[in-house]
């Protein structure tokens, strides 16, 4: 991507409230590298509830907690204790944030088809793991929590971006 000062598309995000900006800035990187919408996409904004209520159902104790859905940040997150977790990438471990998308994407199984992407700042989008990790790869600074989310709802890998990890959930079988 182009240095972010000189570009247009940031000037315009600048004037928007704080949740669009890395709105704006993915939809400046799917068309900068013609990523192709079938495989990466903002899911239905129609939708965004019912993704987002399901992960919440699925994966935090909302018995023991105040259901906050938004923002989605890893600290504010209460996950049930009934799943299994694992630490498996750190910024601190890598120093390079390429590398640690790769230790990331390297979780992923082949076989998890598309995935969702949930931004801590509420938005959603529905993609294949190549392309949602070649859109996190040019992010720029406006990136904070993210989950990667299975489709069948069964794990998620959510980036804390105070801790800089990430950390993979997933049900006991």
């Amino acid at each position: 991507m182009d240095d972010w000062k000189s570009t247009a598309w940031q000037e315009r995000a600048l004037q928007k409230p704080v949740r669009y900006w890395i709105r704006d800035e993915i939809e400046e990187i799917i068309k900068e590298e013609k990523i192709d919408r079938k495989k990466f996409h903002e899911y239905s904004k129609f939708n965004y509830d019912k993704i987002i209520r399901k992960f919440y159902y699925t994966f935090c104790d909302y018995q023991n907690f105040t259901p906050s859905v938004i923002p989605l940040t890893h600290n504010h997150m209460h996950i049930r204790k009934d799943l299994h977790s694992i630490g498996i990438a750190g910024v601190l471990q890598t120093c390079n944030w390429t590398e640690y998308l790769h230790k990331i994407r390297t979780e992923i199984p082949e076989s998890a088809g598309k995935c969702f992407l949930i931004l801590s700042e509420g938005w959603v989008y529905e993609g294949c793991p190549e392309e949602i990790f070649q859109v996190l790869n040019e992010t720029d600074g406006w990136l904070d929590d993210f989950i990667i989310l299975s489709n069948r709802f069964d794990w998620f890998i959510i980036h804390d971006d105070i801790a800089e990890c990430a950390i993979l959930y997933y049900k006991k079988i």
